[in-house]
């Protein structure tokens, strides 16, 4: 049983996307960020349990990897939406895990096979995905927001991830066009 335990924890992932996407257009940016918060954790957590336990499997690379795209792109897809981020980073941000994903889809289609497994620029980006999007929300609700504004903690987290993004999708375009060759 506890070798499911990670790839539940991806599941759960998955089925608390439509969760936060309702919270952010019901307008409840706070609770939207709670969610999250949960949702950084479990992503943590599962890839934590699966090495400790050694449990780690190609269907659970898989659905980590659906996870964590599934969510990055809902969730910068409904805050670009709500105009709580600059237009850029939303691009950005979104680009990078279409290119990786259709990398994916393309080497499938043709029969190459590829791995999986992340880079560890690209955790670190995920990481920094998830703290901009935590501080974006808590940022937008009123007892949080003059903390927010008075350290410029987004504009400092929107460059990070600006800069993990781009490194992090120049090094897949990379390794994915070495892998196919």
């Amino acid at each position: 049983m506890t070798k499911n335990i990670p790839n539940l924890l991806s599941i759960l992932r998955l089925v608390t996307i439509p969760i936060v996407a309702w919270l952010l257009l019901s307008d409840l940016l706070f609770y939207a960020a709670l969610f999250t918060i949960l949702i950084a954790f479990s992503d943590l957590l599962d890839g934590l349990l699966a090495r400790l336990w050694n449990v780690q499997s190609e269907l659970g690379s898989y659905l980590d990897a659906i996870a964590d795209k599934a969510f990055v792109i809902s969730i910068f897809i409904l805050i670009g939406t709500l105009n709580l981020l600059p237009t850029f980073i939303i691009i950005l941000v979104i680009s990078r895990d279409i290119i990786i994903m259709g990398s994916f889809i393309i080497s499938f289609i043709v029969k190459i096979e590829t791995k999986v497994d992340p880079i560890q620029i690209s955790k670190v980006n995920t990481f920094f995905q998830f703290i901009l999007v935590i501080i974006t929300l808590l940022g937008s609700t009123e007892g949080f927001s003059k903390y927010v504004l008075s350290y410029n903690l987004i504009e400092v987290l929107i460059g990070i991830v600006m800069i993990t993004t781009t490194i992090s999708m120049f090094i897949y375009i990379f390794h994915w066009v070495k892998n196919i060759n």
